[in-house]
């Protein structure tokens, strides 16, 4: 028995130290060619396109030119990296035995403005990464939708669908119905060359996506539409299966699993479709971060366990999301209060780097699944489990292929009696035995394994790069048009709206800023004071953040749901002023229900003391002045209007700086001797010495920061040991009593802005309420591969 085990261990450690040096030596072979984007491929664009798929399915598997299929696919979303990034992720994933991309099409970022507008540039040029898909082989689930969720503001949706009268989404409306036909005809015939029986990668594609777990809230118009959903894709003609996940009653689709864990659905999804495959399409092998919350990790040891008895129960294609997580750039985190990093705790990290040993250990899973696979494929599932102990039980396929389960969570491990041997079973645990020899034994980590030894917490910073430091307040703009009545209510702009009482701001930013002013004239009455003499301002409903000024001077901000309640102290005491209401979106809403009435900004009363000033007559403005000039940009007209505050970062002093709420930093930045190889080198800013805000590199937007602290009361390190028993993200938290996000992303090619031998970089950043730019730090990460 014990022998078993050891021998075990030994084969194990020697075949993990084999598959690294290969993946490192075609790791390293990649790279070469990967320099300055120098792709090269062993088959032609041409010789790829003609090799025409025909795919089908049945209660088994997906079966591809006549072939069965175990399909081990990656989620990898196109968006949430750099263009360049892609080849050196998909060409881990292949190497790591990932057989599938799974992506979403992102409909608001490929029409963010109107529907007469298209935009497939840069990371959302879906053709180029779909090509080097089919490059390095591998298939495609493309997740059309058109909604999406993935932690996408507003769920994918474009913010100008909410103007269309009498719209409602996701139901059997007829307005919803003619765009929902529009885009995905669009896309359809877009992305045509693409579907297997065209030649491309594409072979399965997904209509909708969970709408089962919504779809009683919207009555019998709910399975009107998903009934109409599946029947307008199968009429698009593409050729391939489509799917509806989380949509169990649907025949004509194939319906798929989300979850943590999904064995447990297999049964009852063959009682009623016998016909269709064992799909699970979310294994999810992590969790998103929220601001304000601790980072979550799932341990490797339950989520080779969960990947495991998927199989053994007869699923066929297992889908990690996320493979890749990436980075929420720009605007396109959604939740509200989701975090700029999406790392997701996936195998391979925000930077596209592997996350140990998550990334060695599948890799080694799938090795063993595809040295199995015929085993697994031709012969049927079993119907039952056998049952050796009261949680122990076999998977037996043929006479060879056995996967043996300990469900159980208590301490101990097992010990049983099967196929004449004794075997020692951990708790919370799957063995698969092939003729007698254990090929892989979900619970066991090879000695000296490094647990988060990954690209984060190897960062080193890069000292004396900052040039000069210049700024200015957002107040002071005085550039295009835009002076200091900006924030006044006689300013005149397209931009302005006027009206009794606070609007919708939605309505007013069309989602194209996190800002929107709201503005007001006061003159206080004896009901504006309490008791104490004292002035307060409360909103008794708004949505996500506020800023609160008078005359310019801030006076405190306030979050949501809580009410907003602050101190006002006007200048001198003064009875009369203009109240300045700076309220922010932090990612829309991107799961819900009749997400067509989603609104934010200030939605309930507004009071000074007992003075009710919501009907005082508003003015409202779309974003900050300098987003208005895109200032972001280092246009020439405007920087005449910087101050300097210093020569650099050695000679610097915060005491020179504006420190005052909504200022405008440019950093310059040398890039002079720096390593600017992509495949070898990543980048990223730490932000701890800032607030909240924005940040631009060269004009690409990195996204929101926000050094809000996690404040969660229990942190659970423990993971390596501590994996027993369902997972949950709440359990499982580390990084306690930090800012919940201080390191942020860079893309190496947007750091040198697509241009290797460039000097020099710009970093524009927008600090909301005070922190100190000299003390950004620049970090690079060697990547040994």
């Amino acid at each position: 028995m014990m022998g078993i085990k050891n021998n075990f261990q030994l084969l194990w450690l020697i075949s993990t130290i084999l598959l690294l040096f290969i993946i490192v030596l075609v790791n390293g072979i990649s790279i070469a060619n990967l320099k300055n984007n120098e792709i090269k491929f062993h088959k032609s664009q041409n010789e790829i396109k003609n090799n025409k798929l025909n795919v089908t399915y049945d209660g088994r598997s997906l079966i591809i030119n006549g072939e069965r299929k175990l399909l081990i696919s990656g989620s990898v979303h196109y968006p949430r990296t750099s263009e360049e990034m892609w080849p050196i992720i998909l060409k881990q994933s292949k190497d790591a035995g990932i057989d599938m991309i799974e992506t979403y099409i992102f409909w608001n970022i490929h029409q963010p403005n109107s529907p007469s507008e298209y935009y497939f540039e840069g990371n959302a040029n879906i053709t180029k990464f779909l090509d080097l898909c089919q490059e390095y082989g591998l298939l495609v689930n493309l997740r059309i939708g058109p909604y999406v969720c993935a932690e996408w503001t507003y769920g994918g949706f474009p913010i100008w669908l909410k103007e269309i009268p009498n719209i409602i989404y996701r139901d059997y409306n007829q307005q919803w119905m003619n765009e929902m036909s529009i885009w995905m005809e669009f896309v359809v015939k877009y992305l045509g060359d693409y579907f297997a029986p065209n030649g491309g990668p594409i072979v399965l594609a997904q209509v909708e996506n969970e709408y089962g777990w919504l779809e009683e809230e919207y009555g019998i118009n709910g399975s009107e539409y998903a009934k109409w959903s599946i029947d307008f894709a199968l009429n698009l003609n593409i050729g391939i299966p489509w799917i509806m996940c989380q949509q169990n009653n649907i025949e004509n689709a194939i319906d798929t699993c989300n979850g943590y864990y999904c064995h447990d659905w297999i049964q009852g999804h063959w009682e009623q479709f016998p016909d269709q495959p064992s799909f699970w399409t979310e294994n999810w092998i992590g969790w998103f971060e929220n601001w304000g919350q601790a980072k979550p990790k799932r341990p490797v040891q339950d989520m080779l366990f969960s990947n495991a008895r998927f199989i053994a129960y007869g699923g066929s294609l297992i889908n990690y999301y996320m493979w890749f997580g990436g980075t929420n750039f720009g605007r396109t985190s959604g939740g509200p209060w989701i975090i700029t990093s999406y790392d997701y705790d996936a195998p391979l990290d925000e930077f596209g780097q592997p996350n140990e040993p998550k990334f060695s250990l599948s890799s080694k899973f799938h090795q063993v699944l595809h040295s199995i696979e015929q085993d697994l494929l031709n012969n049927p599932p079993p119907k039952s489990p056998i049952f050796l102990s009261q949680v122990t039980e076999v998977h037996q396929y043929g006479s060879n292929l056995s996967f043996i389960t300990n469900y159980g969570t208590g301490p101990s491990a097992d010990i049983v009696q099967w196929m004449n041997q004794t075997i020692t079973i951990q708790p919370w645990s799957v063995l698969i035995i092939y003729n007698n020899q254990i090929l892989f034994d979900t619970s066991f980590i090879p000695p000296n394994t490094l647990f988060n030894n990954n690209t984060i917490n190897n960062f080193k910073p890069i000292k004396n790069i900052i040039q000069s430091i210049v700024e200015i307040s957002d107040f002071n703009l005085n550039i295009n048009n835009y002076n200091n009545d900006y924030y006044s209510e006689s300013s005149s702009s397209d931009n302005n709206v006027i009206s009794i009482s606070p609007i919708e701001q939605l309505f007013i930013t069309k989602d194209t800023s996190d800002y929107c002013w709201y503005i007001t004239n006061v003159t206080t009455t004896s009901s504006s004071y309490n008791d104490k003499g004292n002035l307060f301002l409360t909103i008794s409903e708004f949505y996500d953040y506020v800023h609160v000024f008078i005359d310019n001077d801030y006076q405190g901000s306030a979050s949501s749901p809580s009410l907003c309640q602050l101190q006002l102290k006007p200048k001198d005491n003064s009875t009369t002023f203009q109240l300045q209401i700076l309220s922010m979106t932090i990612g829309l809403e991107n799961y819900a229900a009749h997400m067509e009435n989603y609104t934010r900004g200030i939605l309930g009363s507004v009071l000074v003391g007992s003075q009710n000033i919501t009907n005082n007559q508003w003015l409202m403005k779309s974003g900050l002045v300098g987003e208005n000039v895109k200032i972001y940009n280092n246009n020439d007209e405007n920087n005449n209007n910087w101050i300097k505050t210093s020569e650099s970062s050695s000679s610097s002093s915060s005491s020179t700086l504006i420190q005052t709420p909504l200022t405008w930093y440019k950093l310059n930045i040398s890039l002079n001797g720096l390593p600017n190889d992509i495949g070898s080198t990543v980048y990223a800013l730490n932000m701890s010495s800032m607030n909240k805000g924005m940040i631009w590199v060269n004009g690409y937007s990195i996204g929101r920061y926000w050094l809000i602290e996690a404040t969660q009361s229990v942190c659970n390190e423990s993971i390596v040991t501590n994996y027993i028993g369902e997972y949950d993200p709440s359990d499982y938290r580390i990084d306690c009593n930090q800012p919940s996000q201080s390191i942020y992303s860079v893309p190496i090619d947007w750091l040198f802005n697509n241009d290797y031998s460039n000097q020099y970089a710009t970093i524009i950043i927008i600090e909301e309420l005070n922190g100190d730019p000299n003390q950004i730090q620049l970090l690079s990460n060697k990547i040994i591969n």
